[in-house]
């Protein structure tokens, strides 16, 4: 099994939309959001991605084939005193995942952009909470620390932020 990471082109947009329809719709279990009345879900930053060169859309793929997604900004939730970027969407199709996909995903994007990283976790997904944990206690992950985050969510809810270093190219060392 080979996972990639593949920049999404303006021209896979809309197959990135859908992709996104799906993690929305999965999403709001945890966060309360309502699709317009053609049954689409927003995320008014998505066109961003592709207009904004700090805003990197990515496809996770598995042999080929579009897996999941991941979505780079530089948003900051907590202070760094340095400049960061920051995970803020990660999807994983069902069929891929609790087989390591997500996990070499996203060690592959922080080990090939290295540099300080920010990511929130959503106080009521508590899985997510594991999964970054697993996924970023190694070596290629220096000074990790998990904060509390700002007022971000439904009902003035907090969430946690982790922050740490990616080492870049650590599993090409």
């Amino acid at each position: 099994m080979e996972v990639k990471l593949r920049r999404v082109p303006p021209e896979e947009k809309s197959l990135l939309f859908d992709m996104m329809q799906v993690y929305i719709a999965e999403f709001s279990r945890f966060e309360p959001v309502e699709p317009d009345e053609k049954g689409i879900y927003p995320y008014d930053a998505f066109d961003a991605y592709w207009r904004d060169p700090a805003r990197i859309p990515f496809f996770i793929t598995v042999d080929g084939q579009n897996a999941g997604l991941i979505l780079v900004n530089r948003n900051h939730y907590v202070r760094l005193w340095r400049e960061s970027r920051s995970i803020a969407e990660f999807f994983v199709l069902p069929a891929y995942r609790r087989m390591g996909v997500g996990c070499a995903a996203a060690r592959l994007l922080t080990e090939s952009m290295g540099g300080w990283w920010q990511l929130m976790m959503h106080p009521k997904n508590l899985p997510s909470h594991t999964f970054w944990r697993r996924t970023f206690q190694y070596p290629g992950a220096l000074h990790l620390r998990i904060r509390r985050g700002p007022r971000w969510y439904d009902g003035g809810l907090r969430g946690q932020v982790m922050t740490f270093k990616a080492v870049k190219d650590y599993c090409g060392q």
